[in-house]
């Protein structure tokens, strides 16, 4: 695994290439024109490979500032037009962990949940009177219980901005941390505890499915820190069929 300027690179060929983006940086460029993790892996190709002029690399799919995990980018335009099909599709599987606020809970059974939610200025609600409320599917399960908080796999069906945040909210289990969908702040960082932990898609080239995972850090780590997080997450994996 290379580390260029604290981006992790889990993996990268002529087509892709797939990083650990961490909590509190950018996907892009927004209005405030702080450094984004798409301008550092741009600089990264055009100083490892020596590239004279711009350098491409597609966007095919976003985090929010405040979330950690995997992310992929297309070096190729024709990588990016079908990974953009692929993530439009739902064709690829995305899983999150999250350490959520809940009672102890013995629940471990797969839970569906299919809500319609609208943006409202810089949130995400759930409606179900507006005419503009778009349609929000995912699934959860506690793998991992203790007093105030358990640990989460979802899956995401749909990806809509805060989407996970506002329907865990709304369930009344919101990420920890996360002050703005109703959470009580632990940390003074801007981390949520929500991490994009595994990835799988089929590669745009060599049509293989690639799977890839990212180790949960900082608040997720912080929270369940008498166990190994990563063990209980890996082995929630594997018991459900995803490939690591």
């Amino acid at each position: 695994m290379k580390i260029y300027k604290n981006i992790s690179i889990i993996y990268e060929d002529n087509h892709i290439i797939v990083v650990e983006k961490p909590a509190g940086m950018l996907s892009q460029k927004d209005y405030t024109d702080t450094d984004s993790l798409l301008e550092i892996l741009k600089e990264y190709i055009k100083t490892t490979y020596k590239k004279p002029g711009n350098v491409f690399l597609g966007l095919v799919h976003r985090l929010d500032k405040q979330v950690s995990g995997i992310m992929v980018y297309a070096k190729t335009s024709k990588a990016a037009s079908r990974l953009s099909s692929q993530f439009k599709s739902h064709d690829v599987i995305k899983v999150y962990c999250a350490a959520v606020q809940t009672p102890t809970s013995t629940d471990t059974a797969w839970h569906t949940m299919h809500d319609t939610i609208i943006r409202h200025h810089d949130k995400t609600l759930i409606s179900s009177d507006n005419l503009t409320a778009m349609h929000a599917s995912l699934k959860y399960k506690i793998i991992y219980t203790k007093p105030s908080y358990s640990l989460v796999l979802i899956q995401l069906y749909t990806g809509k901005k805060h989407q996970i945040r506002a329907q865990m909210s709304h369930l009344g289990m919101p990420i920890a941390n996360d002050i703005k969908y109703g959470a009580t702040l632990i940390s003074s960082e801007t981390a949520i505890a929500l991490h994009a932990v595994y990835l799988q898609c089929i590669h745009p080239v060599t049509k293989e499915r690639i799977s890839f995972y990212s180790r949960p850090k900082g608040i997720i780590a912080s929270i369940f820190n008498t166990i190994d997080v990563d063990h209980v997450i890996k082995n929630a994996l594997i018991h459900e069929g995803y490939s690591l």
